[in-house]
């Protein structure tokens, strides 16, 4: 029925519309013939930049480093989502982007070509930079005026610093746009850290010529009035008695203002359990008499806190951990802590008092604990008590502490010992790295002393001393370089009669890999009991491999006896895998331990719950 009713002739005007509609059809299909090769021709150019493309730079070599770091036509070559126009726009700016850059860093006459070429290989692009002569800065004219004129001992720490370090520009020296805003930044900041806290840059100029290529740097600063220290209020202090965060409060009213400690008091107050966050801002008056009076603002956290954990390593095996804190005993500030750890290996269970730090910065603890451990066919129970004296300050960790230890340890061999000590330790660590979570360059050194002596509670006199430290290198952008030595000596005539706390035993993980967890020391069948030397030592390095995930090659070397004549080293060498996670580092090695000929994998993962 279809068939016939399109069989039929239309009449004369409605002959003319179907043409006029089958005419209509025929320039919208064209138009969609047209838009389909545009479609193809597009999906084409746009799979030719999907194929990427390769710069060659032809430029001096200071100059191309610094082309291939910051330039987009550089830096966007690896880009596989570039579309051919943005690709050709690119190229086409690069002559004003290269121009652009090369300025900061003093090459004002900088002169750029492009050429693309395509072919089998896919698309290439030439670049080829003069840069021109580089500008040199002839001239170099700071200024300080106001209050500060009248204060000759710090404009004279002021100039110099300024010489010293605090100038980057001196002159003589290249101009270069970031070196010269750093200087600028740098010489306020200077200023307005030190009495000075409304200090501002009133004028700032860097005049070139391009004829001598010569650069005039000029800059002022008005230092406004001197300041000095108000009164301290503290804001948001509800749960807690504010005795804890007063009895911290070093600025004295009067006292000239530094912003330094400001910064300071604000770190420790942020490392009391009290609270998760704290800002101290000084308020600097506008009028005489110029005082910036101080305000601490708070926010406390819940009186209560429990942490549950699982986790598991090659050295323990599974561990389930538990901790609770309370932190407002007797509404003093007073903190109760407890943590349980159980493992296969190992069990603890531990108590504390801690109390408020006071002004010198130090806190104090009183603690107990037990331990029951079967390490390498020893067994050991140890009881301790004790108190402590602890203190943080910038990057250095102190602490200070007595404890009385009950230990009794035996093997499967008739070997058994029960002891007595009353050890008195100090412990020393500096963390100088930028990050705890990632370090890539700087150091962590930690050295430890112990001295107990016959008679004092204790069955037998010895000392102890150690010492620990981690050097990280970066290397590219990404990469590191960690080198570790460890040492370590107990004197003692018999050290069956000292806590095995206060002796040695290497191999696992963080120590001589390829070789069991404790398992170098003084061998006696089949257990190792600890000895009184230490030394260990290793190299590792670590390459990114994909965004926080990097490969590790490594080699560790070491070992721990009773006495440095039967100290025998023990070479370990292994690749692993790390991962830079939120809490941290987590690594799996595999490690082959060559004076033994076996081989050990070392795996450790911590989950908070």
């Amino acid at each position: 029925m279809a068939s016939a009713v399109w069989a039929q002739t239309p009449p004369a005007n409605e002959k003319a519309a179907t043409t006029a509609t089958v005419e209509e059809s025929r320039r919208v299909d064209a138009h969609h013939e047209e838009e389909s090769d545009e479609r193809t021709e597009a999906e084409e150019r746009a799979a030719l930049a999907m194929s990427g493309y390769r710069v060659t730079l032809d430029a001096p070599g200071n100059v191309a480093d610094f082309l291939q770091r910051y330039l987009d036509l550089c830096r966007s070559q690896k880009r596989k989502d570039i579309s051919e126009e943005d690709f050709l726009l690119m190229v086409d700016q690069t002559p004003q982007n290269v121009q652009a850059l090369l300025k900061t860093l003093g090459y004002f006459e900088a002169q750029a070509e492009t050429q693309v070429t395509r072919n089998d290989d896919g698309v290439a692009v030439a670049l080829k930079v003069a840069p021109g002569a580089q500008v040199i800065v002839a001239k170099v004219d700071v200024r300080v005026t106001g209050a500060i004129e009248q204060d000759e001992e710090m404009m004279s720490q002021f100039r110099r610093a300024l010489d010293r370090w605090l100038w980057r520009l001196p002159e003589g020296a290249p101009f270069d746009q970031s070196a010269w805003d750093d200087s600028k930044r740098r010489a306020l900041d200077y200023v307005a850290s030190r009495r000075y806290a409304t200090a501002t840059i009133v004028g700032s100029k860097a005049e070139v010529d391009l004829k001598t290529h010569q650069a005039t740097l000029t800059l002022e600063i008005a230092s406004g009035p001197a300041y000095v220290f108000g009164d301290v209020s503290i804001v948001g202090m509800e749960r807690y008695p504010e005795k804890v965060a007063r009895d911290l409060i070093r600025l004295k009213t009067g006292g000239a203002y530094r912003r330094n400690d400001l910064l300071d008091l604000q770190s420790e107050l942020q490392s009391l359990p009290y609270f998760s966050g704290v800002v101290v801002e000084a308020q600097p008056s506008d009028d005489a008499p110029y005082v910036a009076p101080v305000v601490i603002t708070v926010q406390e956290v819940p009186y209560n806190k429990l942490d549950l954990g699982i986790g598991y390593s090659t050295n323990y095996g599974v561990r389930l951990q538990t901790r609770y804190m309370y932190n407002n005993i007797l509404n003093r500030g007073w903190v109760f802590d407890s943590m349980l750890n159980l493992s296969t290996k190992e069990q603890q269970a531990e108590v504390g008092l801690s109390f408020p730090k006071k002004r010198s910065g130090y806190g104090h603890r009183l603690y107990a604990a037990y331990n029951n451990s079967d390490l390498q066919g020893v067994r050991s129970q140890v009881g301790k008590v004790g108190v402590s004296r602890f203190k943080t300050e910038n990057d250095i960790e102190r602490l200070m502490s007595v404890e009385f230890i009950d230990e009794s340890r035996h093997d499967d061999f008739g070997n058994k010992d029960h002891l007595q000590a009353l050890p008195f330790n100090y412990r020393w660590i500096r963390h100088d790295v930028q990050t705890q979570r990632n370090p890539r360059s700087g150091n962590v050194i930690q050295l430890e002393g112990s001295v107990a002596l016959k008679g004092l509670l204790t069955d037998e006199s010895f000392i102890r001393l150690y010492g620990r430290g981690v050097q990280y290198w970066p290397v590219g952008d990404k990469d590191v370089t960690l080198a570790r030595l460890e040492f370590g000596q107990t004197f003692s005539n018999h050290p069956d009669k000292v806590p095995s706390d206060y002796l040695f035993r290497a191999g696992g993980s963080n120590s001589v890999r390829g070789y069991d967890y404790q398992s170098l020391g003084v061998a006696n069948r089949a257990a190792v009991w600890p000895g009184r030397v230490l030394a260990t030592s290793s190299v590792e390095y670590q390459h990114a491999v994909y965004k926080d995930w990097r490969a590790a090659v490594f080699a560790d070397y070491g070992d721990a006896a009773d006495r440095w004549v039967d100290w025998r080293g023990k070479t370990g060498v292994g690749v692993g895998a790390r991962w830079v996670s939120p809490v941290g580092m987590i690594g799996a090695d595999l490690a082959y331990g060559i004076n033994d000929q076996t081989w050990r994998f070392y795996f450790s993962l911590g989950m908070s719950l």
